[in-house]
């Protein structure tokens, strides 16, 4: 069995911690990031585990708990990964023969409890609730990923939640910026390392999320299309990973802009992959001009990733929407280059 560990702020100082109950356990040693804790900590952190240490443990709920996954690390996204999501936005699962991969700035990285910043420009915020895998060795070359032996290659399992901007990213096709916004990343509270048994485990996990408590997503990893073991043996023909980085697995169904297609576009979109390309689709759900559903000031995010058994829990996410003005200094700026 695994276990559950937490990044926190303790009198000034950042440590790591093993969650326990209601409780965390220190873990002796400062590690400046992920990458520095699994190096090392993560030994530790299971010797302790497996020698039942009591050691002083900490109110878990009086802990600043920061985001577990550090910056700068390479964020990793599966796109359209789950069933139900396809059909929202008018896609034929079966007919997709592809993987689908973009990236998200390490710098959009924030904490389960951390305000989200939505820009003053942005009109239709989303939410996408995920499995993020936390890479454990360097992979620098093909390699064949097995279910089984899953965690030879992924550290642990955390929860994250791919924030993203709808109008930039459909009217301008740039999903890198409309998803990269500070704080669009929320991660944690904790991070789940991997034992051996816990990689059945993986593709039966539910996925939760609510707004201002009205249920949105309820979903298990078992819709996925591509799971992880495929989708590490894929990306390492691709690029290097390395400890600490995040691969984030996809979505499921219930995201705002699933949920504002049109009566007309959800018919037509039975026939999606025959008659309409991913193009004219975004036409269509920018024409409608909807914006019920998605995300605006004062909003407040909960999310939950467990196992039926309880084993795995990742804990419980809760960001609240807050509004900042970011274009004013940048249209000061194209008025100056002008």
């Amino acid at each position: 069995m695994g276990i559950h560990v937490a990044r926190f702020r303790m009198g000034g100082e950042v440590r790591w911690g093993w969650v326990r109950r209601e409780q965390v356990i220190p873990i002796p040693g400062r590690y400046e990031s992920l990458a520095e804790f699994l190096a090392e900590g993560a030994a530790r952190a299971r010797g302790m585990a497996a020698a039942g240490s009591e050691g002083e443990g900490l109110a878990l709920a009086k802990l600043e708990l920061l985001a577990p996954v550090t910056s700068p690390c390479n964020v990793v996204c599966q796109g359209q990964n789950y069933r139900s999501h396809m059909l929202e936005v008018g896609q034929d699962p079966d007919a997709k023969d592809f993987n689908q991969f973009f990236r998200k700035a390490s710098s959009s990285l924030a904490s389960s409890t951390e305000d989200i910043v939505k820009p003053g420009r942005v009109r239709m915020l989303d939410y996408e609730i995920e499995l993020g895998l936390v890479i454990g060795r360097r992979i620098s070359g093909p390699v064949r990923v097995e279910r089984g032996g899953l965690h030879e290659f992924v550290a642990g399992i955390v929860m994250g939640n791919d924030i993203s901007a709808r109008d930039l990213q459909l009217a301008e096709g740039q999903w890198h910026k409309a998803k990269s916004f500070r704080t669009f990343c929320p991660v944690g509270p904790y991070v789940y390392l991997l034992d051996a048994e816990d990689c059945a485990r993986l593709m039966d996990l539910r996925l939760q999320l609510s707004v201002n408590g009205e249920p949105r997503q309820d979903a298990s990893t078992s819709e996925m299309l591509y799971p992880p073991e495929e989708t590490l043996t894929e990306l390492s023909e691709v690029m290097d990973l390395f400890p600490g980085d995040l691969v984030l697995t996809g979505t499921p169904g219930g995201v705002a802009a699933g949920r504002n297609l049109s009566k007309l576009a959800r018919q037509v979109g039975r026939f999606i992959s025959v008659f309409l390309s991913d193009k004219t689709l975004a036409k269509l759900i920018l024409k409608q001009g909807n914006t019920a559903g998605y995300l605006k000031e004062g909003d407040v995010l909960r999310a939950s990733i467990s196992s039926p058994d309880g084993v795995i829990h990742l804990g419980t996410q809760e960001n609240r929407i807050v509004t900042r003005a970011l274009e004013a200094p940048v249209r000061e700026a194209r008025a100056k280059v002008g």
